[in-house]
């Protein structure tokens, strides 16, 4: 699964608790009283697994507001002697479930994490099995839309189509929406601590599950054990910012990807770039039939089917493919890609990832109310991601209708936490490189690990430098080096570089995938920490799980008029 912040990813002493917000993100706000006695452990599937809920307030200033019930997971330690305590994790969207996350995420992590640690998920309120809002009658529809309209025409449908989905969502959800943000969710994630019993948190997210966990540590600095993000978010940026900046980094995984095709050519004869681009020009005319699909190929499917082939340099194979049986009239490839973006079920529903994505992305920034100001913030896009960036205002559009006021997170800074770990993977298309240097840096405590590679994030992906450095600091709390590199892939981008690939042009971007223990450590400008408190683990990694395609929901951030597919991403 994907992580999405598409802008297109967590988580027991029976007594009463206090759960007090702290000065950092509980302005004003009254205290919660949270009971360990309120969650009752019950077996569940899959075999192993205990599922519970907890009711939480709506609204934390106000109790009278009521209460969202957040439903909870967990596997515990195999060995209980030598258990630490939990490790909550989540994988990001906004919009993807953590509980389904952990089922497929906890298989794959190493021996020694799962002898230390119950792993624990909740999803997010108003996500999966918490709560859901759930609107998306015309989800197909908003996909179909043209995300890179070149009419006034086009821009109207975008519009028309962005307003409805708003529309019936407000109609259902109106009360609920404004308290959907990440500050509500960190809140949530203290009363989950403090209903585990768990004298402060460990905590593992992804893409924007970071957010997550930053304003956690933001809120709550005192409470973090130990705090790993990878594939982090930069929340100090704009509306307008992050919507760029994401593009950019899409740009540069398409630019790998056709760089490597026609290194190996991979569609024989063809150019791969022309190819794509006359693909989407066809479909643009007349959506492409699709057999073994329930309906045709438009350009929101193909660019959704891109988008998602992006996450992970394993999935690039699958665009080929798509494209080739394109090339042959049949759209079907790009339905299906859409459609496991989406996480459509056997059955032909879909979850509730576009939604929530939306609910969340839109407390926690301020955009422009007013949709005609969309189609130039398209064209200023394009200009630095021609592939991709218009499609980022499309999706934006639907903002403007969305009925809430913002309550935008502060740019967290986690005073007096312990070292947070965060991973910047140099290539990574829906959380660049950039984003994750910038919260290093927010983060007084913050150390980075540079991970040269491909893909939305790399923990439990294969690349043992990572995982063990992770492992050692989760498990003793070993800081890593100031400076830890690992993989061999493309180095730092410069800011702005998409890494356009020329015709016949070949890059160590674009090196063939492997999982990589080469590790450096070179000067960076972190501000020191202080000592850790344990000792280096032999801690080794897994390998099995590669998390940029199980994670979350393909978050697959929120995707949707293509624009929307676009947005998943965001969060991812």
């Amino acid at each position: 699964m994907k992580h999405l912040r598409l802008r297109t990813a967590s988580f027991f002493v029976l007594i009463t608790v206090a759960v007090l917000l702290s000065a950092g993100g509980g302005r004003g706000v009254a205290a919660a009283s949270v009971q360990a006695s309120n969650l009752s452990w019950q077996n569940c599937t899959p075999a192993g697994y205990q599922c519970a809920t907890l009711d939480v307030p709506l609204d934390y200033a106000d109790a009278s507001k009521g209460t969202i019930r957040l439903a909870l997971t967990r596997l515990p330690a195999t060995s209980p002697s030598q258990r630490i305590g939990s490790l909550l994790a989540n994988p990001g969207g906004p919009g993807a479930s953590a509980i389904d996350f952990l089922h497929n995420w906890a298989p794959g992590l190493a021996p020694e994490i799962r002898s230390h640690f119950d792993l624990v998920a909740f999803d997010p309120r108003g996500v999966g099995q918490s709560s859901p809002i759930v609107c998306h009658s015309t989800i197909q529809a908003l996909v179909a839309v043209n995300p890179s309209p070149s009419t006034a025409a086009g821009w109207a449908a975008a519009d028309a189509a962005a307003k409805t989905f708003a529309d019936g969502c407000a109609a259902k959800y109106g009360n609920i929406l404004p308290y959907l943000g990440t500050k509500n969710v960190a809140r949530d994630m203290e009363s989950v601590r403090v209903a585990l019993g768990d004298p402060k948190l460990t905590y593992l997210g992804y893409s924007y599950g970071t957010a997550i966990g930053a304003v956690y540590a933001d809120m709550y600095p005192t409470h973090v054990r130990a705090m790993v993000l990878d594939g982090a978010v930069d929340l100090a940026q704009t509306f307008e910012q992050i919507n760029q900046t994401q593009m950019i980094g899409f740009e540069r995984a398409f630019n790998a990807y056709i760089a490597n095709c026609r290194a190996t050519r991979c569609m024989g004869s063809l150019d791969p770039q022309t190819t794509i681009e006359g693909l989407i020009a066809q479909v643009t005319k007349q959506p492409l039939p699709a057999p073994q699909a329930d309906r045709p190929a438009g350009p929101g499917e193909v660019l959704t089917g891109i988008i998602f082939c992006m996450y992970s340099q394993q999935e690039w194979s699958q665009l080929t493919l798509a494209t080739r049986l394109a090339m042959q009239g049949d759209g079907s490839g790009f339905v299906e890609l859409t459609d496991a973006y989406l996480e459509r079920n056997p059955d032909g529903s879909y979850p509730n990832l576009l939604e929530a994505n939306a609910a969340v992305n839109y407390v926690d920034e301020s955009c422009p109310k007013d949709p005609s100001v969309y189609p130039a913030m398209g064209e200023r896009f394009a200009k630095v991601a021609p592939h991709f960036g218009e499609s980022a205002a499309t999706s934006g559009v639907m903002c403007a209708y969305w009925p809430v006021t913002p309550d935008p997170p502060a740019v967290p800074k986690a005073h007096g936490a312990p070292a947070i770990v965060v991973i910047a993977t140099t290539n990574d298309p829906a959380t660049p490189y950039e984003w994750g240097l910038a919260m290093s840096k927010q983060l007084e405590s913050g150390r980075l690990i540079i991970h040269r590679g491909q893909g939305h994030t790399v923990y439990a992906s294969g690349d043992a430098c990572v995982d063990n450095a992770v492992n050692a600091y989760l498990i003793n709390l070993t800081v890593p080096p100031v400076g830890l590199t690992c993989g061999n892939g493309p180095p730092p981008p410069e800011a702005g570089s998409t890494g356009a690939a020329t015709p016949g042009a070949t890059s160590s971007a674009v090196a063939s995938p492997s999982p990589s223990v080469t590790a450096t450590v070179v000067p960076s400008a972190t501000a020191p920490l202080p000592p850790s408190t344990g000792s280096a683990s032999g801690a080794r990694s897994s390998g099995a799980t590669n998390v940029a395609i199980i994670a979350g929901g393909f978050v697959v951030l929120a995707l949707l008029v293509a624009g929307t597919v676009v947005f998943l991403q965001r969060r991812q």
